[in-house]
């Protein structure tokens, strides 16, 4: 599955918060997306994987103060969720969610 342009997900994360994020382009499995709920210039990109079951990869960077996460789950059947597991380089982590809006 791709994820549309111009989607926008919620994106909530344990001991971060939730913000906002739009699809900006999107080529087959792979997608990029920006916050548009916040003014941090952070960039994204992703890809979708598909077999038995559907998983997500997503990276989180922003060049200003060299901040990089990543962010790995599974989508949930019953409700399109993705849920999974992020990592920063600040040593933050926890679980995190990708709902579409």
């Amino acid at each position: 599955m791709s994820l549309p342009v111009g989607s926008r997900w919620t994106i909530k994360r344990s001991s971060v918060g939730t913000e906002t994020i739009e699809i900006i382009d999107s080529q087959g499995e792979t997608f990029t997306a920006k916050y548009v709920s916040t003014t941090d210039p952070s960039k994204f990109s992703g890809e979708v994987g598909s077999r038995q079951h559907e998983v997500i990869t997503l990276k989180q960077h922003n060049a200003g103060p060299k901040y990089v996460a990543f962010h790995s789950g599974l989508r949930e059947a019953s409700n399109g969720t993705y849920t999974g597991s992020w990592y920063d380089v600040a040593g933050n982590k926890g679980d995190f969610s990708l709902v579409k809006q």
